[in-house]
């Protein structure tokens, strides 16, 4: 059947190139549809009870992440232009689309008095520098919003933009930033941007960017290669073709399913780009190769490659497409996304090529037969050292690995949310700014519960006997988070006394509590629940690890064990259940890891039938994954979701050039030769191919480095590392192994 279709093929090639041009103009047609957004939801994992726990907090008190905060850095703090432009752009700001509220120090002024700064837009009278002072040290003061709108020494000032529910998409937040940005710039101060509305916008950005920065230089390295390699046009034009259509025909597939870009799906087109195209190569270099045999028949040698090789590609192209497809087992939507989608780009960069490069090259005529021998030196190197010393490269391999193996104990998971920006990043640097001067960005949430079963009379928690209970968890928050800031309804009631100058000592009573609560406006932070059963601190913190995080969490266990059983303590927020995910997303990628080896074991086990060759393939391509890790383990880098997906993606690319090189083997074998004439001849023919294809992967990986992000630009580092270390390996630890295999191996017709 296979052989009737390459026929049709190789004897239609106009007809094929006509039919592939149809197919990428149909899929063509449904890239407008796809969005490009990230949402912190991206991140959370299905049936996980703390994400539950988040939702259900959300659906009580709304959205915690929706805030943006913009800070200033004035020339002069108390010069009386300053503050007309500040009054003025809240005003401006207030007035945008999707923005709820404006924090800001005029906030204040409406329910204190001395915290009015003054008619100073109208007023001519002499602006007083030291009053002005005094009231800004009043203001910086104040228990509810002054070390969030006004830093210590007053030389940097805060607004805090709450938006609404509508507001948060990406192309609402784009828009409405854009807006902010230019009002902030016909002010005299200079402006930083952070938040978690900031973050995800900027992500979006960076996406955006990388795709712009990675392609270029990509397209460019690829054709510099082929053109090196091959110097021959059509030889270029053909592997190029086949990425880009695999491109054009996934990105058409998401369109038509509603499929997003998101932080991780983002880099698909590049990746597509980086291994769909070695499967050309292949093809490419066996023609070759055949035409010097037959020089006379070029439609002949062409249907001899492709049968030969239609079953060699195919295998490789599953074994590449399982370690990817094993990312869909973990229960983290853009991660499940992510391994679909190159999966099936890279099924499809396996039927392009067998149709278009076959079609292409009888078309184009092109039937150059030069052998290019750019790695031949080396290649006769190996071919002639390791049949007369295959023990030397299998034991430094085995001692490497056993240095690696040793050290793999020591490596970390832990991580924090920051870890995905690059120190020199500007976001990472504003994002600092504001963690230094306004006690950070990521919100957290910690909750003051009465058990539903309990059976207190009033059953509210808006009684003051529970007044000290929530300030005692406050004051253990910013004990242990000393550059964050916290609101909860003991900081408002801190605030209504230092208004009203009441003692501090003094207890409200449940009507004056709830006459304050009530007093406040919907468009403000809510602070107790409405059946008046949790309640609220809420603060934005700096940047934490899960490790550290965990020590908090267990203060605040230990202190829950104080209070009455039927008062609890729960942490919630974006922040603690992306840590938290981030943990768990590390375990389920080593299980994918496992899970594509096992696969890729029962693809070889079936293709050769001995055990022999299993252990010789597994042996060559799991000791790249474990120098790699006892390399981190070694620098004492953390193992996080970005590294820990790259060991099974990888695994999958890096088994490819076993197979190759196990398959040509097999059949230098059954033409007679004995073992160390086939690894001779193996090691020549196959390893030219191996070089050039993993010299692309490589080459392609690495322009991943430019990346603004630490997760791409760990996994593009990884991935080269793995993969290079993985056909030196080929090249000389499955070569020995061969040659110290048990005589009787599987004929195996390739």
């Amino acid at each position: 059947m296979i052989e009737k279709i390459f026929r049709l093929v190789i004897s239609n090639p106009r007809i094929t190139l006509t039919s592939l041009l149809s197919i990428t103009l149909f899929w063509s047609l449904f890239i407008p549809r796809i969005k490009i957004d990230f949402s912190i939801e991206h991140l959370f994992s299905k049936n996980d009870s703390e994400v539950e726990k988040y939702f259900s907090f959300r659906d009580a008190f709304g959205r915690e992440d929706n805030v943006i905060t913009i800070i200033y850095k004035p020339v002069d703090h108390l010069n009386r232009t300053l503050f007309i432009e500040l009054e003025t752009l809240v005003i401006e700001i207030e007035d945008i689309p999707g923005v709820k509220n404006v924090i800001s120090l005029f906030s204040l002024s409406d329910i204190d008095s001395r915290a009015w700064l003054g008619n100073f837009q109208y007023d001519d009278s002499v602006w007083n520098r030291d009053t002005i002072f005094k009231k800004l040290k009043y203001i910086q003061t104040d228990p509810s919003i002054g070390s969030r709108i006004l830093s210590k020494d007053l030389s940097y000032g805060a607004l805090i933009i709450n938006l609404s529910d509508e507001a948060n998409n990406h192309r609402s937040r784009s828009s409405l930033l854009n807006n902010i940005k230019i009002l902030t710039d016909k002010t005299s101060s200079e402006w930083t941007f952070s938040g978690v509305s900031v973050l995800r916008t900027e992500y979006v950005r960076y996406m955006l960017r990388d795709n712009f920065v990675f392609l270029p230089p990509i397209a460019i390295l690829l054709i510099s290669i082929l053109m090196y390699v091959f110097r021959n046009w059509v030889f270029v034009l053909l592997p190029m073709g086949t990425v880009i259509i695999t491109v054009l025909w996934l990105l058409g597939i998401m369109g038509l399913f509603g499929l997003e870009i998101n932080i991780m799906t983002y880099i698909v087109p590049t990746l597509l780009f980086i291994i769909g195209i070695s499967d050309a190569i292949h093809i490419q270099a066996r023609f070759r190769e055949n035409l010097l045999e037959s020089p006379t028949n070029p439609t002949k040698c062409m249907f001899k490659t492709m049968v030969q090789m239609s079953k060699v590609i195919f295998l490789t192209s599953f074994t590449t497409s399982i370690g990817f497809f094993a990312l869909t087992t973990t229960s983290i939507n853009i991660v499940q996304e992510f391994g679909l989608e190159i999966s099936i780009g890279v099924m499809i960069a396996w039927l392009v090529s067998i149709l278009l490069v076959p079609s292409g090259i009888i078309i184009f005529q092109s039937y150059d037969k030069k052998n290019n021998s750019l790695f031949f030196p080396m290649l006769n190197w190996l071919a002639n050292t390791i049949p007369k010393q295959p023990w030397v490269f299998i034991i430094i391999p085995l001692v490497i690995v056993s240095t690696a193996v040793y050290k793999i104990k020591d490596i970390s998971t832990d991580a924090s949310l920051m870890d995905d920006l690059r120190p020199q990043n500007k976001l990472y640097r504003d994002l600092k700014i504001t963690e230094k001067y306004f006690g950070g960005v990521l919100p957290f949430e910690v909750l003051l519960k009465l058990d539903k079963d309990n059976n207190i009379p009033n059953n509210t928690l808006l009684d003051p006997f529970f007044i000290p209970y929530l300030e005692k968890v406050e004051k253990l928050l910013n004990n242990e988070l000393r550059d964050s800031r916290f609101f909860s309804l003991n900081t408002l009631l801190k605030s209504v006394k230092r208004v009203r100058g009441d003692n501090e000592e003094i207890f409200y009573d449940k009507s004056f509590i709830d006459q304050i609560i009530n007093s406040r406006s919907k468009d403000q932070i809510k602070l107790i629940s409405d059946d008046n059963q949790t309640l609220r601190i809420t603060g934005l913190i700096e940047n934490k690890t899960s490790s550290e995080m965990e020590s908090i969490y267990g203060r605040l266990d230990s202190l829950e064990k104080s209070f009455p059983d039927y008062l609890d303590i729960e942490c919630t927020g974006t922040t603690v259940v992306a840590l938290r995910t981030n943990d768990y997303l590390v375990q389920s990628l080593v299980n994918s890891l496992g899970l594509a080896l096992f696969f890729i074991s029962i693809v070889i086990a079936i293709m050769f039938r001995k055990k022999s060759i299993l252990f010789a393939s597994l042996i060559t391509n799991l000791i790249p994954i474990f120098t790699v890790l006892g390399f981190l383990a070694w620098l004492g880098v953390s193992i996080r979701p970005p590294t820990a997906m790259t060991f099974s993606v990888a695994l999958g690319i890096a088994v490819d050039d076993s197979l190759h090189f196990l398959l040509r083997y097999l059949k230098e074998l059954n033409k007679g030769r004995n073992k160390k004439e086939a690894i001779k001849s193996t090691i020549l023919h196959t390893g030219s191919a191996l070089m050039i294809t993993t010299t692309i992967l490589v080459s392609g990986f690495s322009i991943l480095l430019l990346s603004a992000f630490l997760p791409t630009y760990q996994f593009g580092l990884l991935s080269a590392g793995m993969i290079s270390t993985a056909l030196i390996c080929d090249l000389t630890l499955l070569p020995a192994l061969c040659l110290i295999l048990p005589e009787k191996t599987r004929r195996f017709k390739k």
